[in-house]
């Protein structure tokens, strides 16, 4: 990982993932650049909202399919906060419910405490 991503991820309190759960052949890509991403020693402990984007489309891929697409990749989360949330981005179904969780988790998250000014 180069120096920039370090520096960039070492400010982040959290991390939002999106997948387009519309796009099954790109869906391994996405799971290589999340496991390079969770990995990373500089985002330890950092909660990871995952939002299954394009949930209204009738053929997209179900939450329990997503997740089992990234199993493998439970043991490199650890013991942070993540949640899967489905969501559209188009009628913002389920984009509050996941951003509100975050906020929650950051508030809360005792291995990297938001600084006052990133709350108020």
């Amino acid at each position: 990982m180069d120096i920039c991503t370090v520096l960039y991820y070492a400010e982040c309190h959290g991390v939002i993932y999106v997948i387009d759960s519309t796009d099954e052949e790109r869906l391994s890509e996405s799971k290589r650049a999340f496991e390079k991403m969770v990995t990373s020693e500089a985002l330890g402990g950092v909660p990871i909202l995952v939002l299954a984007n394009k949930q209204d489309v009738e053929t997209c891929l179900s939450i329990p399919d997503i997740k089992t697409a990234f199993s493998d990749c439970t043991a490199k989360i650890g013991r942070r906060d993540c949640l899967t949330q489905a969501c559209s981005a188009l009628t913002g179904q389920g984009v509050r419910e996941g951003i509100e969780w975050m906020v929650k988790c950051v508030v809360r998250n005792v291995h990297r405490p938001p600084r006052q000014r990133d709350i108020t």
